[in-house]
């Protein structure tokens, strides 16, 4: 009976030294260093663990620590309900994320291959809709380390490499198992008596061992192969530069007039309209301006809010300019089943040359994007290829968006042209300190970097920084 204690409290042991691990991973790649980088050591400890249970405990430390800020960001979202609001959430989104490959990775053999199989469909499924709309902190992001300027393709032979990276190591574990099995006192000894030879051999073991081998040296054959095509894109990436006429602007304001009210909404819309036109006095013309997310408030049509949007049209149209402003576009089609059930978009609304509505593809879930609920942001999950503005294809990356697979892949998901420019509008005005934006500047980077195109970034806040 003291054995089989001591054994519990070994296994139990170990599994907290797997989510401690995998906790400072998550921390170490998605904290203020953002190494990216060091992803592939999550699939290396996926293949490493001998268990389903201590893969399990692995994959859930590293939401835990790569989600550390999602503390301040609910506590600073609802105040009222600091700081155990942060700290109840906190590890319920981490069990969220982490629940499809727990799924996924009790299905199946303990052979390598069936192991990097399970963290490839895990890799798929997390990045694309329905899971993608809120699966944070992919190890896809290394993508944008490895295959600078691949776009797609490079999403592809990152997914090749984790899952490859987690089949070598898994080899790697199963065949210094089979050796120790086959060593005297080994568990899985199979003996031949000396009637039939003279020698005393473990069959089992070393057969595995040896299909082990071959697993590694094939799959660190083809990792060597695709990490010679990763040095050589990376010699000969160079960083795109935004074109001059693009103008992020940050400011220092709320993204949302409080308390909300049709009156205030007018006025934050002359607002912005006054300030707008004071920029354009100071810039050359023929530019492109891009404003924070939601600066506008809420907008609907009617004739208050026309007077300031006319003034700011027909400007920017005498300029040749086109100015984008982040706003939460309220449009007839947004009604929905009666008059007083309604939805809206988290937008980009353009004025001057040419007028546009450019709708974030996925807005924040549960702060804005609730279907279930009146109110609620609209999703476009299965919108695909660029937005076009003037002829000039670009992708639109909205703050949270930033963070997600599927929504700047999809703008790059066409036989036509590919967007050339990344426009991210922001909203941070909530935050309390830069690490949430700091994340998102690191994974903008990353999706520039990736997709070999220039990003142009505009905040409500002090923490916002161009790219």
């Amino acid at each position: 009976m003291r054995f089989g204690k001591g054994a519990r409290v070994q296994a139990l042991g170990r599994l907290v030294l797997w989510v401690a691990g995998g906790c400072a991973l998550g921390a170490v790649c998605w904290g203020d260093l953002g190494q990216f980088v060091l992803l592939p050591i999550l699939a290396m400890g996926y293949g490493l663990a001998a268990r389903k249970v201590s893969r399990a405990a692995w994959m859930l430390g590293y939401f835990l620590g790569g989600s550390w800020t999602l503390l301040g960001v609910f506590n600073a979202f609802w105040p009222a309900a600091a700081p155990w609001l942060g700290l109840l959430m906190w590890p319920a989104v981490a069990l969220l994320l982490v629940l499809p490959w727990w799924l996924i990775g009790a299905v199946g053999r303990e052979t390598p291959w069936v192991i990097g199989m399970r963290f490839l469909l895990s890799l798929c499924i997390t990045a694309v809709p329905p899971l993608g709309a809120w699966s944070l902190l992919s190890p896809l992001f290394v993508a944008g380390v490895l295959f600078p300027g691949q776009g797609l393709l490079g999403l592809v032979l990152a997914a090749l490499v984790l899952a490859l990276w987690s089949v070598f190591f898994a080899a790697v574990r199963g065949r210094r198992e089979g050796v120790r099995a086959a060593l005297p006192g080994g568990s899985d000894v199979t003996l031949v008596t000396p009637s039939e030879t003279s020698v005393t051999h473990a069959v089992t073991p070393v057969t595995r061992s040896v299909t082990h081998l071959v697993t590694q040296q094939f799959a660190l054959g083809v990792l060597l192969a695709i990490m010679a095509v990763s040095l050589i894109f990376n010699v000969l990436h160079v960083r795109p530069v935004a074109p001059v006429r693009f103008v992020g602007v940050n400011l220092r304001w709320k993204a949302l007039p409080k308390p909300l009210s049709f009156w205030r909404n007018v006025e934050r819309q002359r607002r912005v309209t006054e300030a707008v036109l004071h920029m354009l006095r100071h810039l050359p013309e023929h530019r492109v301006v891009l404003l924070p997310e939601g600066i506008e408030g809420f907008y609907f049509p009617n004739w208050l809010s026309n007077v300031w949007t006319a003034r700011l049209q027909a400007e920017a149209l005498a300029r040749r300019d086109e100015v984008l402003v982040g706003a939460y576009d309220i449009s007839s089609d947004s009604l929905v089943g009666h008059r007083h059930a309604w939805r809206y978009v988290d937008a980009l609304n353009a004025y001057g040359k040419h007028r546009g509505v450019y709708a974030s593809r996925q807005p924040v879930p549960l702060g804005e994007w609730k279907p279930w609920e009146n109110g609620s942001a609209r999703a476009f999950w299965w919108e695909t290829g660029p937005d076009d503005l003037g002829g000039m294809p670009f992708a639109l990356s909205v703050c949270y968006s930033q963070l997600l697979v599927w929504p700047t892949a999809s703008y790059f998901l066409t036989l036509g042209p590919v967007p050339k420019v990344i426009l991210a509008p922001e909203n941070h005005d909530w935050e309390r300190t830069p690490a949430e934006n700091g994340i998102q500047q690191r994974a903008l980077q990353a999706w520039a970097r990736l997709y070999g195109v220039p990003a142009v970034v505009a905040n409500d806040t002090v923490f916002g920084k161009g790219v």
